[in-house]
């Protein structure tokens, strides 16, 4: 657990070179590498959930130090961070990202909590943009979603979302939660074949009504614009009570722009352990996952599905504002594949 909170890639880079000017007496040298304790200590408390090493009072303040970082982005300078042992920092997943607090000019109102990330250098830069088309095509849809916009920092377009284990404030309460991997009982470098892997052993963790319906729905989701990413960190648990946790807000769907086929999941959909994203298979998952009759399953299948291919143009254009790293036309393949029989 500890590790998942420690300093890393550009956070880390950040904050080092920040450390020895606000706190002098530390004697910081910012060209010695950090070890763990340090790492950890000097972790802002930003990251995934409530978890955090020290008191938060005595956390350095490193706002001015991402900013500083945001200013520098180019396509460039994000090659390099992936040049790293990690891109992370302490919010998780490779892509580069940082902890922000999106103002919405759009809906004055409180100072949200949120991630800022980008794409990595092996991607295609609008492949954030993907992504946000396909969770503005969820909320559409009925799903759980985080408030999300694009943003572009040195001609670079990067996904701003909405942090679900924070409160609606900076001064707001920090939520405990936990990655399905750790619900699932499962560690860091787990094989996809580990039965723990499996949708339906997750479903079982889920007791708050409609939560099986809407993980069934994301699953479908998933295979329809080609996620193949789907293991067990990129969905989570959010505590609402003493024992009661609630399946958190979607995050992390990423079309795979290179999609040839039907999708293989990281995590099995069926009690059979079947992962290829099928319409046999998800309508297995339909009745073992959602509780659904064959007919209803079915049914909802074909409704994402027709509502991603009908839809998905006008949100990716709302999402590209007219920039040039976006072309819309090389993601046809992708969001109106049609070879899941």
């Amino acid at each position: 657990m500890f590790c998942d909170i420690a300093l890393s890639g550009w956070a880390l880079d950040a904050v080092q070179k920040r450390a020895g000017k606000v706190l002098p007496d530390w004697n910081i040298d910012p060209d010695e590498p950090w070890g763990w304790w340090e790492r950890l200590i000097f972790a802002p408390a930003d990251g995934f959930g409530a978890l955090f090493v020290g008191d938060v009072q005595d956390k350095q303040r490193v706002e001015a130090a991402l900013v500083e970082e945001l200013s520098r982005v180019t396509k460039a300078s994000l090659e390099r961070i992936a040049l790293g042992e990690s891109s992370s920092g302490a919010l998780g997943g490779e892509r580069p990202k940082i902890a922000i607090h999106w103002e919405d000019d759009r809906n004055p109102g409180p100072v949200h909590p949120s991630i800022l990330k980008f794409a990595l250098p092996s991607e295609r830069p609008d492949s954030v943009i993907a992504e946000a088309t396909a969770l503005s095509l969820a909320r559409e849809m009925g799903l759980r979603v985080p408030e999300h916009r694009v943003t572009w920092w040195g001609g670079q377009p990067a996904l701003c979302i909405c942090r679900f284990d924070r409160g609606p404030r900076i001064d707001g309460p920090a939520f405990h939660c936990v990655s399905a991997a750790t619900a699932l009982d499962l560690v860091p470098g787990s094989q996809v074949e580990d039965p723990k892997q499996s949708y339906v052993r997750l479903r079982s963790k889920l007791k708050r009504p409609g939560d099986g319906l809407e993980l069934f729905k994301r699953i479908v989701l998933n295979a329809v614009v080609g996620n193949t990413d789907d293991h067990p960190w990129n969905t989570s648990l959010r505590q609402v009570g003493l024992g009661d946790w609630e399946l958190a807000p979607l995050y992390d769907v990423l079309p795979f722009f290179s999609r040839t086929g039907r999708p293989v999941f990281r995590m099995a959909i069926t009690d059979r352990q079947e992962r290829v994203g099928s319409i046999s298979n998800l309508v297995s998952a339909g009745r073992l996952i959602g509780g659904l009759q064959e007919e209803m399953a079915r049914q909802l299948i074909a409704e994402i599905s027709s509502h991603v291919r009908d839809h998905w143009q006008t949100i990716f254009e709302r999402h590209a504002q007219g920039q040039a790293e976006a072309a819309m036309e090389d993601w046809a393949p992708v969001f109106e594949f049609d070879g899941m029989a």
